[in-house]
């Protein structure tokens, strides 16, 4: 991708452009197969969708003050793939119910669908201060609201689909920026932004429901996980010093950024989900009282760099050196008394400096003009990163974060009614949930110890490679990647270690034509925990993983060139492995996790051709060519003690082992083909100049895989929607739109 963004500023004269663009179903192809429809599946398109942008701007002071604000409207509605609304079910809409007041009428229409609703407002001032001094303003606004269905893959019932609502969302920044002298320039720019995310269930006619999973046939039903209301609180300041000369690029900054998070979560019961194998209960996962927001604070997120761009004759080196420190702290509070956990306060603050990381980071590189005409250029660089963090990794040092307090229990459904939750109340039945095997679950006590010599995810990447021109505007590359990852943090429950496991075993699974011949009656170690031993949990140990790590290896070759008329085209052929070594939790604490720990996938390349043209009478036409590796394949199965009755893990289980029967990244969806184009012509009447255009997306009408059901059974039943599709690329569809300038 290449970008190339100047923010408008607005001018001497007053200026207006209008956008807008937009789709209805009827301009979308149905491209779902025979074979698909023979098993119940009905066209899901996008029902509609449309964006308005009208934006101005103008002098405020003439040479000395403008502005410019933009403003953007859309909505959408789309159907979900394979999902039907049931009339019995009180989180129907009442839309759908009013359609199929007659259920056998041909307006009633149970397909279910995801409305969204997303707005951004905008203001920029631009004060031009002095000759060599200019400062800008601006504030932004943006509101999204509506219902999704993405949540963990399987079949996902319309009654767990959840709701969103991200506002307020606004920033306000300021920049300014000093051309001191032709070859240096000073620039500052602040920033503050406040993020609210808001995600509830959607409304099940004043019900209170329990989510359930089914690990074997991959189902969530009953209602969502998201009861989340999560606020950030962002600041940011860079500012940088840049000198330029003929032959050194000189750079030296500062970025200094901070952020509190708030986040609340409530669950009904303070149960975030229920889990069953074919319906039969094995587990409920409680919280705490989530009810009130607590907080993470990322005090410094900090650095210090400089870098220089250094041309000596036909070699030009650059070089880059950062300083990093990264410090996050947990305030104290009062979590109220909930259902499974009593109140606790704890003081301001509960820990400190955790993390409290401080980074030394370089990146090098150098391109040589090898033959002197300025035709091939021999490219290579090498350069440290360290992960970018937010406040995640401090959560688990807040015994009252609502992320940090969650425990699992045995769950017995006593009366059969398929939850731990009475609907009226929203008060679990608490004689169907068992007890806590963490001793300090609902305490003030800090579950996790931090290891003081802990370091941050680091990543090397090494590039090199060979750039020739061919022509004149024609070019040719060959680069070859690797990137090698490092310093993974983990969490040891120390509790338990892997000689708390002996060997009882092995599981024999399935044969079935479904399954590919690898994946046929595979051997599956089993361990069990040995006699007398219990695992608890409250007493886990945050440091860096010996047995983690990924490398990834890769290569590119790139043609792009300028076409006649002004036009472009860039082809490329990307192809890339890696290997994945997480090992850890098997070689430390359960051996169960050694099957599949290290992984590795082939060079499966892929393909991309875009470019525009533009013809006579002021049209284009532009487009999108691509070429995908498929989808890794895989088929999870749980092993319950109906496939090995001495499976045992721990007191007070219906043990689960969860296993993947086909080695990863061994076999996968086929390749496919994927084409864009977009015609457009531009009218000029008078002042106002206006660009219309068509977009058609996937022109080949495939149905292109995306996802499907990968659970294929457990105690000994086989999933029968396994490798049912969930979702597939959508049919070919035409767009439209214009953009006004006047």
């Amino acid at each position: 991708m290449r970008t190339n963004v100047v923010p408008k500023a607005g001018g001497n004269e007053f200026a207006y452009n209008f956008f807008a663009s937009g789709t209805t179903q009827r301009f979308q192809s149905d491209n779902q197969s025979q074979e698909l429809k023979d098993l119940g599946f009905q066209f899901a398109p996008v029902d509609y969708s449309w964006s308005v942008n009208p934006a101005a701007g103008g002098p405020i002071i003439e040479n000395k003050l403008w502005f410019f604000a933009s403003f953007i409207e859309g909505r959408s509605r789309s159907y979900v793939l394979d999902r039907f609304y049931d009339l019995n079910e009180p989180s129907t809409p009442d839309s759908v119910r009013d359609s199929c007041a007659d259920p056998e009428s041909a307006d009633c229409d149970l397909r279910a669908y995801n409305p969204n609703m997303r707005g951004q407002h905008s203001v920029r001032i631009t004060h031009q201060a002095s000759q060599r001094n200019k400062l800008t303003y601006s504030y932004f606004y943006q509101h999204i609201k509506g219902r999704s269905s993405r949540e963990f893959g399987g079949r996902q019932d319309p009654e767990a689909f959840y709701e969103y609502d991200l506002n307020p969302t606004y920033m306000i920044t300021g920049r300014w920026t000093a051309p001191v002298t032709n070859r240096l320039l000073l620039e500052a720019h602040f920033a503050f932004q406040e993020n609210d995310v808001n995600t509830n269930p959607v409304d099940h006619g004043g019900e209170y429901r329990m989510q359930i999973r089914d690990v074997v046939f991959g189902t969530h039903s009953g209602t969502t996980f998201q009861n989340h209301h999560n606020t950030d609180f962002h600041r940011r300041l860079n500012a940088s010093l840049s000198y330029v000369t003929g032959s050194h690029n000189f750079k030296a900054g500062l970025n200094v950024a901070n952020n509190r998070t708030d986040l609340a979560y409530s669950g009904p019961g303070d149960i975030f989900a229920g889990f069953v194998a074919a319906g039969y209960p094995i587990g409920i996962m409680v919280t705490g009282n989530g009810q009130t927001r607590h907080g993470i604070k990322q005090n410094c997120d900090c650095g210090l760099y400089v870098q220089d761009a250094w041309t000596l004759d036909r070699l030009t080196l650059n070089a880059g050196f950062r300083f990093d420190w990264f410090n996050n702290s947990v305030p104290g509070g009062t979590r109220p008394a909930g259902f499974h956990a009593p109140e606790i306060t704890v003081p301001d603050p509960v820990v400190e400096d955790i993390p409290n990381w401080r980074n030394y980071n370089g990146r090098f590189g150098g391109a040589f003009d090898l033959f002197g005409d300025g035709t091939t250029a021999v490219k290579a660089s090498a350069g440290r990163y360290v992960e970018n963090q937010g406040t995640g990794i401090t959560q688990g040092f807040s015994p009252i974060y609502p992320y940090s307090t969650f425990d699992w229990r045995s769950w017995t459904d006593l009366n059969g009614d398929g939850t731990a939750l009475d609907p009226e109340t929203g008060i679990p039945q608490f004689d169907e949930i068992g007890p806590s095997y963490n001793p300090n679950f609902g305490t003030s006590v800090v579950q996790t110890t931090y290891d003081d010599e802990m370091r941050r995810k680091t990543n090397w990447e090494y590039s090199a490679g060979i750039e020739r021109q061919l022509g004149a505007g024609w070019a040719l590359s060959g680069m070859w990647h690797r990137r090698s990852y490092s310093n993974f943090a983990w969490t040891d429950n120390l509790n338990n270690s892997a000689d708390d496991y002996e060997f009882a075993g092995t599981f024999i699974g399935p044969t079935d034509p479904e399954l590919p011949d690898s994946a046929q009656s595979v051997e599956v170690p089993i361990y069990n925990l040995k006699e007398g031993v219990v695992v608890t949990g409250g007493n886990n140990y945050l440091t860096n993983s010996a047995e983690n790590w990924r490398t990834w290896n890769g290569f590119e070759v790139i043609l792009d060139g300028e076409l006649p008329r002004g036009g472009f085209m860039t082809g490329s052929i990307t192809m890339g492995k890696s290997v994945n070594h997480f090992c850890q939790s098997g070689v430390s604490e359960n051996p169960n996790g050694l099957r599949h720990c290290e992984t590795r996938s082939p060079y499966r390349p892929m393909g991309k051709l875009s470019g525009a043209l533009p013809l006579p009478f002021d049209t284009m036409i532009s487009g999108l060519f691509q070429v995908f590796p498929g989808v890794p394949i895989s088929a999870t199965y749980a092993i319950t003690r109906t496939d090995f009755p001495a499976l045992y893990l721990g007191p007070g289980q219906d043990p689960t082992l969860t296993v993947n029967l086909i080695e990863p990244n061994t076999a996968f969806e086929p390749y496919s083909t994927h084409l864009q184009l977009r015609f457009s012509k531009v009218f000029t009447i008078g002042d106002v100049r206006t660009r219309v255009y068509m977009d058609a997306n996937n022109i080949y009408n495939r149905a292109r895989v995306t996802s499907r059901n990968r659970f294929f059974g457990g105690s000994q039943l086989k999933n029968p929607e396994f490798l049912r599709v969930i979702s597939i690329e959508s049919g070919r569809r035409l767009s439209f739109g214009m953009q006004m300038y006047f």
